[in-house]
């Protein structure tokens, strides 16, 4: 009896660190596949790797060089040039074994910093004082997922102004970002946030920009793709203020700013819908806001994406997009075999909207376009293109707007023909008569309505003929 008793004592005893072994043998495998995933992308190569690991913990330390080949590249075609040396960026990490890690039940818990040389270190010091700049705890569950906290704590300095040598205060409060992600990082979702950043000259510019937050939650779209991935993203930023002496309009100020990345996947196309706007945009006291950009890639060949990101990428880390003999042309020609395999799959490519407010009235553009059965021969022939093209528009202005913009094009044209540089009031009302009489040709015409002093029009173009409300257009008879 008393040997049972002895044999389930032991037994806890043996079999925790016997699964702690196995956990931490998990927990490498899993961050060398993270590693590999990451060395797919051209311009990045994990050049050294150690690991030491225990029953019970592990040590990591693990140095990435970017840029490294073009370094190479370029140093061979400028051997004379003084010696480029890649980027390279250490971490170490500090890793507690499971079952029960960092005070709770997970396969393991990583803790990761910046490691720099004693020369770097000593800059990086003059900025963050003791403080580490960049560090991440990472907590690994069982089935594989897990959670990534990164953080860079807040500093304040000074840096001279490159034209004048006076030190201009950058004062940044961090950072802060959190990761929830799947097993093999298939998916994830991301929160964070910056506080706060603010830039002082001492000549009087100054720049504000407080409420920094970002979200977003992505899904691989393909296995053997690990670095592409579908779903939503989306910044915040309360305001950006802006003072610039040298500048007419001074004093410049956005508030409730928001970008918005929608990348939806559906069968084997997804689309892409960029939105940009601001609720205030005051510029020297004016206010434009609120304003709008909103652009789209629609219907594209997800696979062919895929292709058409890896040759980007290969093309972004070539020596011939920068250096003494860039040659940028000859970087992205691999470009135009995957793109125009995506235009085969007839994509949409369209500004969905264009608006802002103006001290006469709201304003407003959209437009689309495609090219349905579009070949590489039609890419090169712009009668061909013609062709294929089917485009769209809807525009609308205030009359007030462009009545002003046309008394500022004639003012300065009627004032380079005076003797004494000016314009007289008689001189105006002779534009905004013959403005009045040209909108009221385009409107009998059915070519534009007037709606509220607001211009208002539809044009497309299809099968080679332009239309502007529903109505033949030919704009050489405009001239």
């Amino acid at each position: 009896m008393k040997k049972s008793w002895l044999a389930l004592l032991a037994a806890p005893v043996v079999a925790y660190p016997a699964a702690a072994w196995y956990l931490g043998s998990q927990v490498e495998s899993t961050l060398s596949a993270q590693y590999q995933q990451a060395e797919t992308l051209p311009y990045l190569k994990v050049v050294e790797r150690t690991y030491e690991r225990g029953v019970f913990s592990a040590t990591e330390s693990v140095t990435i060089e970017l840029f490294g080949a073009m370094m190479q590249m370029m140093q061979q075609a400028n051997p004379d040039a003084p010696p480029a040396e890649p980027m390279r960026i250490r971490f170490r990490s500090q890793i507690q074994h499971g079952p029960f890690a960092g005070g709770a039940l997970a396969a393991a818990v990583v803790d990761s910093q910046l490691v720099f040389d004693a020369t770097t270190q000593a800059e990086v010091a003059k900025l963050f004082g003791n403080n580490t700049p960049l560090t991440s705890h990472t907590v690994f569950k069982l089935d594989g997922s897990g959670t990534a906290t990164v953080l860079s704590p807040a500093f304040a300095t000074q840096v001279p102004n490159p034209d004048t040598g006076e030190a201009v205060n950058i004062a940044w409060e961090g950072i802060r970002a959190t990761v929830d992600f799947a097993p093999g990082m298939t998916r994830y979702t991301l929160t964070g946030d910056a506080p706060r950043l603010e830039v002082k000259d001492p000549a009087g510019a100054h720049m504000v920009m407080s409420g920094l937050r970002f979200t977003g939650e992505q899904q691989r779209l393909f296995d053997d793709e690990p670095l592409l991935f579908s779903g939503q993203q989306r910044i915040t930023i309360d305001a950006v203020q802006m003072n610039i002496p040298e500048e007419d309009a001074g004093q410049v100020s956005f508030k409730q700013i928001t970008y918005d990345v929608d990348m939806p996947a559906e069968g084997d196309f997804i689309d892409m819908v960029a939105k940009m706007g601001a609720q205030t945009v005051d510029i020297g006291g004016t206010n434009y806001g609120p304003a709008h950009y909103d652009v789209s890639l629609k219907h594209l060949h997800a696979r062919t994406v895929a292709k058409l990101y890896r040759v980007l990428l290969e093309a972004y880390s070539s020596p011939a997009m920068i250096g003494p003999n860039a040659n940028p042309q000859l970087a992205l020609a691999p470009l135009a075999g995957p793109a125009m395999e995506l235009l085969g799959h007839n994509p949409v490519v369209a500004l969905d909207r264009l608006s802002f407010t103006t001290p006469h009235g709201n304003a407003h553009l959209d437009l689309r376009a495609a090219a349905p059965g579009i070949t590489p021969d039609a890419m090169a022939n712009p009668g061909l293109l013609m062709a294929v093209l089917d485009a769209g528009a809807n525009i609308a202005l205030p009359e007030a707007l462009l009545l002003s913009l046309a008394k500022d094009r004639a003012s300065a044209q009627l004032a380079a023909m005076s003797e004494n540089g000016t314009v007289s009031d008689d001189d105006l009302q002779m534009v905004a008569a013959q403005f009045e009489g040209k909108l009221q040709e385009l409107s009998g015409q059915g070519f534009i309505t007037r709606d509220g002093g607001v211009i208002k029009s539809t044009l497309a173009f299809k099968a080679g003929q332009l239309t502007v409300n529903g109505k033949p257009f030919n704009p050489m008879a405009m001239q």
